[in-house]
C-alpha cells in the first residue's frame, strides 16, 4: 500500500468513527445510561404485585395483636416484620429498579387503607424515605447490601412515623406507651431491628437460589 492509499484509508475510518455515535461512546455517557430510571415491563408490575400480596396474606397475624398496641410498643412491627423484609427483599431482588419498594408499600397499603388510614400513610412515608436514601447512597437497587439496607430499615421506620403521628392527633393512648417505658420501646426497637434483619437475609438468600434455578428471570 502507497502513501496515497494509506492516507485514504486513514481518512475513511476517521471519518466513520467522527460519524459512528457508537464509537464514541465516553465513560460520562455510560454513566448516565446506568443512572437513568428504567421502565417498568408488564412482567415486573404484576411479580410485585404478587409478591405485595402474598406478604399482606402472612401478615394477617397482626389483628391479634391490635388489642395489645396499648400496652406493648411495636408489638405490631414485631409480628410483622420478618414478612415484610422477607418478601421486599425477593420482590427487590428480582426487580432491581428505582421505585420497586414504594410500589410494593403502596400497594399494600390500599389494602391496609380499609382497615386503618394511618397504616396507608405509613407505607407510603417509609417507602419513600428509603427510596430517597437507596438512590442517594447506592443509586438503585444493583447491589445486595443496598437491598439489605432498604428492608431493614423499612418496617422500624414505622415506628418512629406511628409515634409522631399518634402525638400529633392527640393520641395519648398510644405515646403513652413508648413515654411511660422509654427503655422498653427501646428494646422493642431493636427487636424489629434484628428481625427484620433476618427476614432480609433469608429473602436474599431465597432470592439468589431461586435466580439460579431459573425462577427470577
Amino acid at each position: 500500500m502507497n502513501e496515497k492509499e494509506e492516507e485514504k484509508t486513514f481518512a475513511e475510518r476517521k471519518t466513520i468513527t467522527e460519524d459512528n455515535p457508537f464509537e464514541k461512546k465516553t465513560a460520562d455517557e455510560k454513566k448516565e445510561k446506568e443512572t437513568r430510571f428504567p421502565r417498568y415491563s408488564v412482567r415486573d408490575i404484576v411479580f410485585l404485585a404478587i409478591v405485595s400480596a402474598i406478604c399482606l396474606v402472612t401478615c394477617a397475624v397482626m389483628p391479634l395483636v391490635i388489642s395489645l398496641q396499648h400496652q406493648i410498643f411495636g408489638i405490631a412491627q414485631v409480628v410483622t416484620g420478618f414478612q415484610l423484609a422477607f418478601f421486599f427483599a425477593i420482590g427487590l431482588y428480582k426487580v432491581r429498579k428505582p421505585g420497586a419498594l414504594l410500589f410494593m408499600a403502596t400497594f399494600t397499603g390500599i389494602i391496609q387503607l380499609i382497615m386503618a388510614p394511618p397504616m396507608f400513610f405509613s407505607n407510603l412515608v417509609c417507602g419513600l424515605l428509603i427510596e430517597v436514601a437507596v438512590f442517594a447512597i447506592f443509586r438503585g437497587y444493583k447491589k445486595n447490601k443496598a437491598i439489605f439496607f432498604a428492608v431493614l430499615l423499612y418496617n422500624p421506620l414505622s415506628l418512629p412515623f406511628n409515634y409522631l403521628y399518634n402525638l400529633g392527633i392527640g393520641n395519648t393512648a398510644m405515646t403513652d406507651v413508648a413515654n411511660n417505658a422509654p427503655w422498653s420501646a427501646v428494646g422493642m426497637t431493636v427487636a424489629v431491628l434484628a428481625i427484620a434483619a433476618i427476614g432480609g437475609l433469608a429473602g436474599l438468600k431465597i432470592g439468589k437460589e431461586l435466580a439460579k434455578a431459573g425462577v427470577l428471570k
